[in-house]
């Protein structure tokens, strides 16, 4: 696709949003969604480079915004900046993967009394809000979509008690959650967070911040077993045994 088609599908997205009232998101946001869902759904996998001029030409920006889209994507995790080889898509290990579930737990679990505690008719009306774009996520069968949709729900549970350094971690954790269930969830898996993040509104709204705790860990045991989180066997390739016979 030329520059020239890609600015003016930008100005046409962005004329469609402000027509719904929306603020238009800005290039930087524009490209930094595009590589996130890019990466999410796979077809930038784990490792793979990412060259500051190829992408300058691709997105038809300079590569001074491109640094800038790409140290965004390092902030969240998803991408990694190397000294000498530039930026490349995280690798998350099986180990990260884990950590990143147990330190969930510890954070989300404490989170659910906090919510209990601070949430008023206007958080409950924004997280049954939240509940209907899950629901229009999961019907757009774009996965990537369905993953950030359903991790915002999480950061929303902070923003409603109104910790500030505590939405910014769980952002970054939440987009590394993101990055490892797009890399370790089992093919067979259909999801639909939003019957869970619905049950999860109930227990809020009736104030019960136990079974909240205990309904939000089961949500995250649920979550991580549907990853395949195993260290795969080293493959060691004995070339006289492959040659021998040949």
């Amino acid at each position: 696709m030329g520059t020239a088609t890609q600015k003016k599908m930008a100005a046409k997205r962005q004329g469609e949003a402000a027509d719904r009232g929306e603020r238009p998101e800005s290039p930087e946001t524009l490209i930094y969604n595009k590589i996130h869902r890019a990466i999410v759904e796979r077809r930038l996998l784990p490792g793979s480079r990412l060259v500051e001029d190829q992408l300058a030409e691709v997105f038809g920006v300079s590569r001074m915004r491109i640094r800038s889209v790409l140290q965004a994507l390092a902030r969240d995790k998803v991408v990694t900046l190397h000294k000498n080889r530039g930026a490349c898509v995280a690798e998350p290990t099986v180990k990260e993967a884990k950590e990143v579930f147990a330190a969930r737990r510890l954070i989300e679990g404490a989170l659910a009394h906090e919510v209990v505690r601070a949430v008023d008719d206007k958080g409950l009306r924004r997280l049954k809000a939240h509940i209907r774009k899950e629901v229009l996520a999961e019907k757009s069968h774009d996965r990537a979509m369905e993953l950030r949709t359903s991790h915002e729900f999480h950061t929303l549970l902070a923003e409603i008690v109104g910790n500030a350094v505590l939405v910014n971690f769980l952002r970054e954790l939440m987009a590394r959650s993101a990055l490892i269930t797009a890399i370790f969830e089992r093919p067979d898996i259909n999801v639909c967070s939003h019957f869970t993040h619905a049950h999860l509104i109930e227990l809020i709204e009736a104030r019960d911040g136990p079974k909240l705790a205990e309904a939000m860990l089961g949500h995250l045991d649920e979550i991580e077993s549907f990853l395949t989180l195993y260290e795969k066997e080293e493959v060691t390739t004995d070339l006289k045994t492959i040659f021998a016979t040949l």
